[in-house]
């Protein structure tokens, strides 16, 4: 048995109770966020408002661009140009930086691992709430800014709205935890994750409808699972004014999926490190 194996077993007796272990976790997970917040942006500046204000910044120079560009119609298809560009860009920056910040997660933070509380899914979980949270506050906050001056117009349907981010926090951490945990095992996952993030950019949803499409396109496109909730997060945000296409059950099942696997991989990874 591994050194990282005999930590986990002494840190979790199988005489806790499951209240107990998720009190425990949820704890630890919070002591390491604000660890996280503090080695990344210390208290120089702003400080943790970093989390929301950088995928802001993100997305603004990307509004900024679109929307100086004379050639870019400022309303097209019942969506303004920055409505649209808000609810593409910005999941799409969830799925961009949940994995980026879950690859070599466990080697840049072994260290912690000394502590008996601490596991390898909770550094994992630590990076998919702090980017999760920080993303989705940062929407909020753009589009009510947005709103109050007049340049988007208010949510129509946020039940639709909160489902299409919901998958898209689901989906994106769970293949972030699959990736990162598979990087601990080979390097060659890094190296082939940054070309495939920008080639997965234009297929993603991000900046299409699927019923922009040609119809003999349309089936096509709902095989790609991150397309289902681009369409959730725009129809819930523009309501009737668009025609969108969505699977819940494909994209619950994709999810399940990935989940699974990302468990397994997390595992494996376990019992793959040491803690130095």
């Amino acid at each position: 048995m591994s050194d990282a194996d005999s930590n986990t077993d002494e840190a979790w007796p199988s005489q806790t109770s499951f209240a107990e272990g998720l009190t425990l976790q949820l704890r630890v997970i919070g002591a390491l966020i604000l660890r996280e917040i503090h080695t990344r942006y210390a208290r120089e500046n702003i400080g943790f408002l970093w989390v929301v204000a950088e995928p802001m910044l993100f997305a603004g120079g990307v509004i900024a661009m679109r929307t100086i560009l004379p050639f870019f119609p400022r309303e097209q298809h019942g969506m303004s140009l920055i409505g649209f560009l808000m609810t593409g860009y910005l999941p799409f920056l969830v799925y961009r930086h949940m994995i980026g910040r879950c690859i070599h997660c466990v080697r840049a933070n072994q260290s912690v691992l000394y502590h008996r509380q601490v596991r390898i899914i909770d550094l994992y979980l630590t990076q998919l709430v702090l980017e999760g949270a920080g993303t989705v506050v940062a929407f909020a906050f753009g589009a009510s800014v947005f709103v109050a001056f007049g340049l988007m117009d208010t949510p129509k349907n946020l039940f639709l709205l909160y489902t299409g981010w919901f998958y898209a926090i689901w989906f994106c951490g769970s293949l972030a935890m699959l990736l990162g945990a598979a990087s601990e095992l080979s390097s060659l996952v890094d190296k082939l994750y940054n070309p495939l993030s920008y080639l997965s950019l234009p297929l993603s949803g991000a900046f299409y409808m699927v019923n922009w499409l040609p119809h003999a396109w349309q089936d096509y496109a709902l095989y790609i699972p991150m397309v289902h909730f681009f369409e959730m997060i725009r129809g819930g945000y523009f309501g009737e004014a668009l025609t969108v296409h969505y699977d819940t059950a494909y994209i619950t099942g994709v999810c399940l999926v990935l989940t699974f696997g990302a468990l397994q991989m997390v595992t494996i990874a376990r019992k793959r490190v040491a803690i130095a």
